[in-house]
């Protein structure tokens, strides 16, 4: 018979058991969790599911709330409740929430842990070294980024059927609002505080894109989120300007730029839209919605201006 491949689960699994090696014990103990995995390749799934999981991260909060089932999420972070930036806020009340600290992770032995590449990162080491199993998923910079985040995700919960249901209902939203062959792109900006804009490689750009508008920060030169002075927003002339929904918590000069006369004078020749920030901090499916706002958006500006 083929040596059994044992798989971490497995074995942190055997741990939680009792059933770890001790030095006395060792011959003995390889022998059994041979069998156990013998016997455990020949019942179990080959994919099994994992029922313990918990989420460092805002984006991986919602995806697993979009996933699995609810009862099988131990853990989220503290931001999957606040409605400013979560699109699944009404959906993770009730759930425990976490800080990302190890002190907070450990004692739930999850099977699996959802992660950012950019979060709670000496917390996610340890749990690596520890043998735990952890998705660590970058940012994504495009909707096809964010298709592949949620097949990823997907296959590492045992969800890959529902991973795959919601690229394709997403697709079909996408498809529904699509600019039709030919028809004009109204010129779009989004404008941030501090004059921050999105240009090229950045997932609110090719929201923008797929809006069927043409992003004016790409065509500036501004690559990421970048700084765009005043002037040179107001020499471009928008026909939409896209702005987020968030206040400031307390008074602050970089929502300044916001409130100048001049950007105000803009705004009555041109056509706002507010994009509530939860739809597109994250890659998941709710960037269709940000979509479809400012597809929204492009059928006014082409109706009013009868072109």
């Amino acid at each position: 018979m083929a040596a059994q491949t044992v798989s971490r689960r497995q074995a942190l699994g055997w741990r939680r058991a009792g059933l770890g090696a001790t030095a006395s014990s060792l011959p003995a103990t390889r022998a059994a969790l041979l069998l156990i995995a013998v016997l455990s390749a020949a019942i179990a799934p080959a994919h099994a599911r994992p029922d313990r999981i918990v989420s460092l991260n805002l984006c991986t909060d919602q995806m697993a709330l979009m996933l699995v089932p609810r009862k099988t999420i131990r853990s989220l972070s503290y931001l999957a409740v606040r409605p400013d930036i979560s699109a699944a806020s009404d959906r993770a009340g009730g759930i425990l929430l976490n800080h990302g600290r190890s002190e907070e992770i450990l004692p739930l032995h999850p099977d699996i842990i959802l992660a950012g590449r950019y979060t709670a990162r000496p917390t996610v080491f340890l749990l690596k070294r520890l043998g735990y199993d952890v998705l660590d998923q970058d940012i994504s910079r495009s909707i096809a980024d964010v298709r592949e985040r949620v097949r990823e995700a997907g296959r590492a919960l045992g969800r890959a059927d529902e991973a795959e249901a919601q690229v394709a209902a997403m697709d079909a939203r996408l498809a529904a609002v699509a600019p039709r062959p030919g028809e004009r792109r109204p010129t779009a900006l989004y404008y941030q505080p501090n004059g921050f804009a999105a240009g090229a490689d950045t997932l609110v750009g090719d929201v923008i894109a797929h809006a069927g508008l043409d992003n004016l920060g790409a065509n500036a030169g501004v690559r990421g989120h970048g700084r765009m002075p005043l002037e040179t927003l107001l020499e471009l002339q928008p026909e939409i300007l896209i702005v987020d929904d968030r206040k400031p918590e307390a008074p602050a000069l970089a929502y300044e730029v916001l409130r100048h006369p001049a950007l105000k004078a803009m705004i009555d020749r041109t056509v706002q839209v507010v994009v509530p920030t939860r739809l597109w901090i994250c890659g998941i499916p709710a960037v269709v919605d940000a979509v479809e706002i400012l597809a929204a958006a492009r059928s006014k500006v082409i109706a009013r201006s009868g072109s």
